[in-house]
């Protein structure tokens, strides 16, 4: 479901589905883990988070190794960027298609939004 150019605006304004945001979440607390810890971690299939690792990482949130773990070689993922930095390129991101879009009206906005406080 992650893709660098989807906005959904709803009730909720969400980055990712809520597997990835679990798992990114889990990533950012923890640094580093396996897929069998993420799986437990999240409470999801291990197949359903493979999969979703698999998105999140094409789509660059997600960085992965070979390591050796407890005397075997298992993949280790990673977070690829920041909480701060997803938020960030999130809301740059839509002020941007709201400018290219809309132009003067958000600009407009902002600047009476900014008179007002």
């Amino acid at each position: 479901m992650v893709k660098r150019e989807r906005i959904e605006l709803g009730e909720e304004i969400r980055i990712f589905s809520p597997l990835e945001e679990k798992i990114m979440e889990f990533l950012w607390e923890k640094k580093e883990a396996t897929l069998s810890e993420i799986a437990k971690g999240v409470n999801a299939s291990m197949s359903s988070v493979a999969a979703t690792l698999d998105r999140l990482e094409k789509n660059g949130f997600v960085r992965k190794e070979k390591k050796s773990v407890d005397g075997r070689r298992k993949f280790v993922f990673y977070p690829a960027v920041s909480k701060k930095d997803v938020e960030v390129n999130f809301v740059q991101s839509i002020l941007d298609r709201l400018i290219d879009k809309f132009g003067d009206v958000v600009v407009d906005y902002f600047y009476k939004r900014v008179e007002r406080k």
